[in-house]
């Protein structure tokens, strides 16, 4: 084939132009640290780069989702525990006053230190985080019970509040009826006031029948304490995970994303040479004009 002037001009050209994209995708990589900058880079790059992007951003808010539950289920760890306190102490003053033989200001003593020991679950009941009654299932926005130790909370709202991770569902809230109300349906605050009234009187009968719903109450606390410790493991875990993969996901996003500085500047002094002999190459293919004789 007869290789003519105009070919090996259109050739010289084309190197050139080759090395000056070269180059100034260098440049661009130098500048903004990324190697693709746009899809049409690199468009199989490109979106990995996105899709990893984008998963990344996911686990993030189920991070987010994960540290609030951690937040209420350590919450209630403390709460209940404080409560498994408080009943041993209601115990033993249900004990005391069912002492025959105490008089009439020993057992309004009792009574009123239960009365006090009321007052104070329900500041428990009350607990909040944000501004949320953690006690208050599907109506926490609004206290859970009265100073007047009457349950708030309606029936209809005990809905324990949970997060999804992906396709899994984690339930991690407790209501009030879970920890403060007996499944007959007496609750903690009721129990209490009835027994203080009994004590005060000196009702034997009555008092021993509140122990036993004491004991049915706390019962239930140390049950739902049990599943607290479960959920708190179970938040570990998924935090861990997630973390974990969020570790090697940003690291593999590095990789496919991230340029790597040192070896761009080399490659940049590399194509300086490249273009330096490709127009030099040029400049002995391509004919003079008038204008280099000007």
């Amino acid at each position: 084939m007869r290789i003519t002037e105009n070919l090996l001009n259109k050739q010289a050209l084309k190197d050139i132009q080759y090395v000056l994209k070269r180059y100034s995708d260098l440049s661009s990589q130098l500048t903004s640290g990324k190697k693709v900058r746009y899809p049409s880079d690199n468009a199989a790059v490109a979106t990995r780069i996105s899709n990893l992007d984008s998963r990344i951003r996911e686990i993030e808010r189920y991070k987010t989702n994960v540290e609030m539950a951690k937040n209420y289920v350590n919450m209630y760890d403390s709460s209940i525990q404080e409560i498994s306190t408080v009943f041993l102490r209601i115990k033993e003053l249900a004990v005391r006053g069912s002492n025959g033989s105490l008089n009439n200001d020993d057992r309004m003593a009792i009574s009123e230190e239960l009365n006090k020991i009321n007052t104070h679950l329900v500041s428990i009941a009350n607990t909040q985080i944000s501004g949320n009654y953690i006690f208050g299932g599907a109506q926490n926005n609004s206290p859970v019970v009265s100073d007047d130790f009457k349950i708030l909370t309606p029936s209809e709202a005990n809905l324990r509040q949970k997060i999804s991770i992906g396709s899994q569902e984690v339930v991690y809230g407790l209501t009030v009826y879970d920890v403060f109300v007996t499944d007959s349906g007496a609750s903690a605050f009721g129990i209490i006031n009835r027994l203080s009234q009994a004590i005060g009187s000196g009702t034997s009968e009555a008092i021993q029948q509140e122990l036993g719903n004491i004991d049915e109450i706390q019962s239930k606390a140390l049950n739902s304490l049990a599943k607290v410790g479960g959920t708190q493991r179970l938040l570990d875990m998924t935090s861990n995970r997630m973390e974990e993969f969020n570790i090697f996901s940003t690291e593999f996003l590095s990789n496919e994303a991230d340029a790597d500085i040192a070896q761009v500047i080399m490659d940049l002094s590399i194509q300086q040479s490249v273009l330096q002999a490709a127009l030099q190459a040029a400049g002995n293919i391509i004919p003079p004009t008038l204008a280099d004789f000007l």
